[in-house]
């Protein structure tokens, strides 16, 4: 299992992104949209470690993928995290917001993700896990970027200090040219 990592300082910008975030709020999806709910299993158990873990119709949160966004904002987004020689072809971001009471349940991923707090609070942020039957709580540090490994498991406990952004990319970070 890769190592997690918490890298402080990796959005310089994250006031100015979460300020934009705020202007656009109208344009943030609900997730999951309600539309597009799938009908489940009658015996469904969403904290069944053996579940699909990305089916994540559970999870209450907001979401503003990339392709969504205004240029200004992305553009904000690109300047906080990219470089120069960075190849920006590949590289997929989208910013969640979470209103007090939202969540992510548990589940791993099928692709490395880098995971980008916006906001600071001492009491909400990610658990991830860390090695074989060992859980982290990661407080969520306004500026910092969040590597873990993609198969541990991690989760949103319900927010509870006040709304929280992230940023969330694919790759962690923008792949060099």
């Amino acid at each position: 299992m890769k190592p997690l990592t918490v890298s402080p300082g990796a959005v310089p910008n994250h006031a100015e992104i979460i300020a934009m975030a705020e202007r656009y709020r109208h344009l943030f999806s609900d997730y999951p949209d309600p539309v597009a709910r799938k009908a489940r299993p009658a015996d469904w158990d969403p904290l069944n470690p053996y579940r699909d873990s990305e089916y994540e119709d559970d999870d209450r949160y907001h979401v503003l993928q990339m392709g969504d966004m205004p240029r200004k904002l992305a553009v904000t987004i690109l300047n906080g995290l990219a470089t120069p020689d960075s190849d920006l072809r590949n590289f997929y971001f989208q910013i969640n917001r979470y209103d007090v009471g939202d969540y992510i349940l548990p589940h791993r991923d099928s692709l490395q993700q880098g995971l980008y707090m916006l906001t600071d609070s001492e009491v909400d942020g990610l658990v991830v896990q860390s090695g074989p039957g060992r859980m982290e709580f990661v407080p969520d540090t306004a500026g910092s970027l969040v590597e873990h490994d993609p198969s541990a498991w991690h989760w949103v406990d319900p927010v509870r200090d006040h709304i929280r952004y992230t940023l969330v990319t694919i790759p962690a970070r923008p792949p060099a040219r």
